[in-house]
């Protein structure tokens, strides 16, 4: 009897050993964005929805922007320069891929020369064309030669399609990258969801934090809020509607973030075809917007009215938002000059995936009516906007978030989907990054934004607000995204 005792006391003792173990924070996330990425090749697309799963999770570059906006070493441990012409990066020791293979300088030399070539399609290869030469003087080190000053070389290293992967993977960057990054790709069903897994060999100790991330792309806001309340998904990082924010912030089951992006939301126009061609129709319909009216209307007041391509997070951001203001009259007067005193008639394309383009389209819409201009609107799914609008320009009118940072550069490209073509914009920007940081290089910020302004090439809206809910208990979040990226190297349940 006295036997049997000791062996229940034995048991209770070991389960009562367990209980701490049983309580351990869980290991595992599912977060909730809108929209599934069109593939998964970083160097294909500029798509942020591939960014929100591949950047910083899957695929790394050589420096890094944390999440204060500073630009951080990362694969490369340091970098030196003497004349801003000739950069030198000595990779951190001991990065392997997911393959198993440790990075070495002949992958670095690789990926930008790739980048520079024409037949990979890169979606940006003016971002490498200051890069004369690259040197991989030996495995841990390798020298980039440029043509001449670059004032955004560092920046562009850190760019989405900077990221490094092994050459022997480059046939699967659409479907299954692999990278060096904090998390492998698990798993992909398509229409459902991508899974990431903790890699075990990171780079960077104690990190990541999760086992285990599961996205589920939910683009409808309502059902958002109805996926949080049952628990089928721990946070939303992008896609909750903005009338639900104050609903959420009182229950006290969850975390509501509420922060500063780089993702200004534009009505862009089509330059190269008519009426848009002629600047004073542009014009007329910048003064028709009024644009608190739309971010009432889009986002029940959550964002800031912006002005001009630079966003607040920028360091040359100036604050153009009331320099062409909502002047109904002078629209009409602009377009009677222009020779549409009957205003004409247009096609406005959104993708109903992101929720602001049909609310402040259905908002536009009523606005631009009032000058006589009618918009019927066309909503299209997320493939055949790249497709059709972003890769073609088969376009008069589209309404879209610019997410990545420091991109007036794609108004000094003509063959852009904008297809805005401007001599003096594009040697103000060129004459720009020729210029190191400093009062001449923000003054040269001030004039270009200042011209966007008055050439109107596309209707800026407003700034889309970092909107997060997250599940009491979830730590690591970024509150402000000066990148498109959503990092969850840190992101972990409290325990």
């Amino acid at each position: 009897m006295r036997r049997l005792a000791g062996v229940v006391c034995a048991v209770i003792a070991v389960c009562l050993g367990a209980g701490p173990a049983l309580a351990q924070a869980p290991a595992s996330l599912v977060i909730q964005t809108s929209t599934e990425p069109p593939g998964l090749d970083l160097t294909a697309s500029p798509a942020a929805a591939i960014a929100g799963v591949v950047h910083y999770n899957i695929q790394e570059c050589l420096v890094k922007i944390d999440r204060h906006g500073r630009l951080v070493r990362w694969l490369a441990e340091r970098w030196h320069t003497a004349d801003n012409k000739n950069y030198t990066f000595f990779l951190k020791r001991g990065v392997r891929f997911h393959n198993g293979r440790e990075m070495k300088a002949a992958d670095v030399k690789f990926v930008f020369q790739r980048a520079l070539n024409p037949e990979s399609k890169h979606p940006h290869p003016k971002h490498y064309a200051s890069i004369r030469d690259i040197i991989a003087t030996d495995d841990y080190t390798v020298t980039f030669a440029l043509k001449d000053v670059d004032a955004s070389f560092l920046l562009n290293l850190a760019r989405q399609g900077s990221v490094i992967y092994p050459r022997e993977a480059v046939d699967s960057l659409k479907s299954d990258p692999i990278g060096t990054g904090p998390f492998k790709l698990g798993q992909w069903v398509r229409g459902d969801r991508i899974v990431l897994v903790r890699n075990p060999d990171y780079h960077v100790k104690g990190l990541p934090r999760l086992d285990r991330v599961t996205y589920r792309f939910i683009a409808d806001p309502n059902a958002v809020l109805a996926a949080l309340k049952a628990g089928d998904v721990d946070a939303s990082l992008f896609g909750l509607g903005p009338e639900h924010v104050g609903e959420l912030q009182k229950d006290p089951r969850f975390a509501v973030i509420t922060g500063d992006t780089t993702n200004d939301v534009i009505l862009a126009m089509n330059n190269s075809r008519k009426p848009y061609a002629d600047v004073r129709v542009r014009r007329a319909l910048t003064h028709a917007i009024d644009k608190r009216e739309v971010v009432r209307g889009a986002m029940f007041g959550l964002g800031r009215v912006l002005g001009s391509n630079i966003d607040p997070l920028n360091p040359y951001f100036v604050d153009l938002a009331g320099a062409m203001p909502h002047d109904p009259a002078k629209a009409k007067k602009l377009l009677a000059e222009a020779g549409y005193p009957n205003g004409f008639d247009t096609v406005l394309k959104v993708s109903p995936q992101y929720y602001y383009t049909v609310r402040a389209g259905e908002v536009l819409t009523d606005q631009l009516r009032k000058v006589g201009v009618n918009v019927r609107i066309e909503q299209v799914e997320w493939g055949q906007w790249i497709a059709r609008v972003y890769r073609q320009a088969d376009y008069d009118l589209t309404i879209i978030g610019h997410a990545e940072p420091w991109d007036i550069h794609n108004y000094a490209n003509p063959k852009y989907y904008f297809r805005w073509d401007n001599p003096e914009f594009q040697a103000l920007y060129a004459k720009s990054e020729a210029t190191l940081d400093g009062p001449d290089r923000r003054a040269l910020y001030v004039r270009m934004q200042k011209l966007l302004v008055d050439q109107a090439p596309v209707a800026w809206l407003f700034v889309h607000p970092r909107l997060v809910v997250s599940k009491k208990g979830v730590t690591g979040i970024w509150k402000d995204l000066p990148v498109p990226a959503i990092d969850l190297s840190e992101v972990a349940w409290a325990k």
